[in-house]
């Protein structure tokens, strides 16, 4: 499927700024529109993740949690900076969607993905990093998964309800404890 990958805290959707920090995956608040990901299965119970392409190069990439570079997630290999062409073990997430569209991931190393509790500058960007580092399910390792279209012929996402009043029901139903700011501001990103 496509999708688009909003994080919890409300700080955005998670996408790939090119050649920032080795291509490094983040959430910005202050970029909005849609950044799709293309959620490809390797079994059951894993996937890899590619931003659309063309987004850095004109070939397929995968997102990878780099052990040789504190499990941040990235596109390109740190210190070489060569582009993640092909899935291995670094670029292959467990993956679990529930049914009000709220998600987990995992790196290889069984850890879930996470935005960092702190901006990082560099250059001329500044965004909120992921790391496959979490260890307990919360708002910084949770995800809002907006499906935009199957990859898959045959599979269709319907009944889908997108609108303010049905992100916010199903954001409230998750028994997470959001704030009325943070609630407000997932609901305006996801209904966009």
């Amino acid at each position: 499927m496509q999708a688009q990958i909003f994080s919890l805290t409300g700080l955005g959707n998670l996408r790939v700024q090119c050649n920032w920090l080795y291509s490094a995956l983040n959430v910005d608040p202050g970029t909005t529109g849609e950044f799709l990901w293309s959620f490809n299965k390797i079994d059951d119970n894993h996937i890899s993740l590619s931003p659309p392409t063309g987004t850095c190069i004109s070939k397929p990439l995968f997102a990878s949690a780099r052990d040789d570079n504190q499990y941040f997630m990235q596109v390109q290999a740190p210190f070489s900076a060569d582009w993640i062409t092909s899935a291995q073990r670094d670029e292959t997430f467990y993956f679990e969607i529930h049914d009000l569209n709220m998600a987990v991931f995992k790196g290889f190393n069984g850890s879930y993905f996470q935005v960092d509790n702190a901006e990082t500058s560099h250059g001329n960007w500044k965004a909120y990093r992921i790391r496959s580092i979490g260890n307990t399910v919360d708002k910084n390792t949770q995800w809002y998964i907006k499906i935009k279209k199957s990859i898959q012929e045959g599979v269709n996402f319907i009944g889908i309800d997108y609108s303010p009043d049905g992100v916010r029901n199903k954001l409230v139903n998750s028994g997470i404890d959001f704030d009325a700011v943070t609630l407000d501001k997932l609901v305006r990103q996801i209904s966009d």
